[in-house]
């Protein structure tokens, strides 16, 4: 029991987890824009681009990467994270680190891929959860350059210089968003110290080794 105790005080100690504070400030008109698409059959307007946030006092744009999950400026719980592999995350950082937006326009059809892409694993505007609009027109240079997006990341993926914010408010889930790795000397992901990945890997040893001498025993 108290070698147990023992490892799971370093697992603890080898990833450990600290909340900053996010602050979303708002939308980034430099790049974005408010555009028309039917979400899940409902036609409608959104702002689709980069938003304005600060991180423990930093500030940072960053990207929506939930479509159905909703943000609003205010101030969240946020905990710093990288790509997550299983998912279509490291698709999207293949695209902030080689495609990145560079005016309103391409900001919006930036951020209407990304909902593709993660909703609908990229399929183009036609079809599936976002669709281009079936209303007021989606604005045509938008749409172009989110199709564009999506063809040049398919089958692509990054898993450096992204940073993803797990926001919650009030202990709920809120918008996740992800941003390039900031060059502000602000909070950046935690990763696992090597001494303490060894010693997490000598205690599971450890309890190997004393199964083992318990059913010799036998």
């Amino acid at each position: 029991m108290f070698l147990r105790k023992l490892i799971l005080l370093a697992v603890l100690a080898a990833w450990p987890v600290a909340a900053n504070t996010l602050i979303v400030v708002g939308a980034d008109n430099n790049f974005g824009q408010n555009v028309w698409i039917d979400e899940n059959g409902t036609n409608k307007q959104v702002w689709s681009g980069g938003i304005d946030i600060k991180v423990d006092g930093f500030s940072r744009l960053a990207y929506c990467i939930e479509l159905f999950v909703n943000i609003s400026v205010g101030t969240y719980n946020t905990v710093l994270d990288f790509a997550d592999p299983t998912s279509n995350m490291q698709r999207v950082a293949w695209l902030l680190n080689n495609d990145y937006p560079t005016n309103a326009a391409s900001g919006a059809g930036f951020q209407l891929a990304v909902w593709d892409i993660m909703s609908d694993n990229g399929d183009g505007f036609t079809s599936g959860l976002v669709r281009q609009s079936t209303g007021t027109a989606t604005d045509a240079t938008v749409l172009a350059d989110a199709k564009a997006y999506e063809t040049a990341s398919a089958g692509k993926s990054s898993k450096v210089n992204i940073v993803v914010y797990h926001n919650t408010l009030n202990g709920v889930a809120a918008q996740t968003l992800m941003g390039i790795w900031p060059s502000d000397s602000g909070p950046i992901p935690e990763t696992p110290e090597p001494a303490a990945v060894v010693m997490v890997l000598s205690g599971l040893a450890l309890i190997g080794l004393s199964r083992l001498r318990r059913r010799s025993r036998r």
